[in-house]
């Protein structure tokens, strides 16, 4: 076995994998909150690195650009949200699945008509365009300042669930919306508010990752699915499992990608159904089911 070749496909898993905490963060907490299945996050991820370019366009630095080109998402992830999903929300799961899958076309339809179906490229911020050593083997320097990024976001919100009043407040509700609502919890707004972020989270590892994997209209569909995997196998709407699900996932794609590339992703689909089968409430057992 070469073990440059494995460190490198399992250093690209870490990184991928803190992408794919981005998303799945949301997806997760969108589903614990609400029971919203939402297939168009995708879409709001590939939104996010086309905000980039629009605020990059201004004469905007990489760096402001990034930080203020998720925050063109939200508001209208709010819209979305409010025009669509929230009318649904006393139905079953499937409407809002339906709705959520429709609004993913008309994103990227918008996307192909305003900016084409080529692929964009982002050059890596000068001062980490170069590479770094590690075990012997050379490294891009910007995608381990992306993963680090990424993960401080992630522990920012793990930390703001866990600590903060808001935080509190969604925990609450996911844990049982009715009680919550009863002792005054504005779950409308709330809803509506974690949608919001949820989406700017997406479009901030739209964003982050631009650089690295280029940006194109249907770019969301990759990491959507994979998104979708991490949530089943950490648990719906338990954030920890889903912490570990997107690990999982990014390590069994790069690792099992660079050896058996033509069955990484039947042996990832094979597992996740079989937690179906086994665990459905997640690898910790507190995720929902229902």
């Amino acid at each position: 076995m070469d073990i440059n070749f494995l460190l490198a496909n399992t250093l690209n898993g870490v990184v991928y994998g803190a992408f794919l905490l981005l998303t799945s963060l949301g997806l997760s907490l969108v589903f614990g909150l609400g029971r919203v299945v939402n297939f168009a996050h995708g879409a709001l991820y590939a939104l996010g690195g086309y905000a980039l370019i629009v605020v990059m366009q201004q004469s905007a630095g990489y760096w402001l650009a990034l930080v203020l080109g998720p925050l063109l998402v939200v508001p209208l992830a709010i819209a979305i949200e409010r025009a669509a999903i929230h009318p649904l929300r006393s139905r079953p799961e499937i409407y809002t699945l339906l709705v959520t899958f429709g609004i993913t076309f008309m994103i990227i339809g918008a996307l192909e008509y305003i900016w084409g179906t080529g692929t964009t490229l982002v050059e890596v911020p000068s001062p980490f365009a170069g590479t770094v050593t590690i075990l012997g083997n050379p490294y891009p320097v910007y995608r381990l300042v992306a993963a680090g990024l990424s993960l401080l976001v992630s522990a920012t919100v793990f930390a703001f669930i866990q600590f903060s009043a808001i935080g509190l407040q969604i925990r609450a509700v996911t844990d049982d919306a009715g009680m919550a609502e009863a002792i005054g919890v504005n779950t409308k707004w709330l809803l509506t508010a974690v949608f919001g972020a949820a989406a700017g989270l997406a479009a901030f590892a739209g964003a982050l990752g631009a650089p690295i994997f280029a940006i194109h209209p249907d770019m969301g569909s990759g990491i959507l699915i994979d998104s979708f995997l991490a949530v089943i196998l950490g648990g719906l709407g338990n954030l920890p499992g889903t912490a570990v699900g997107a690990l999982f996932v990014a390590l069994t794609k790069s690792i099992g990608g660079g050896y058996v590339a033509e069955w990484s992703l039947a042996i990832l689909f094979v597992v996740v159904a079989i937690a179906l089968i086994f665990r459905p409430t997640g690898l910790f057992g507190r995720g929902r089911v229902a």
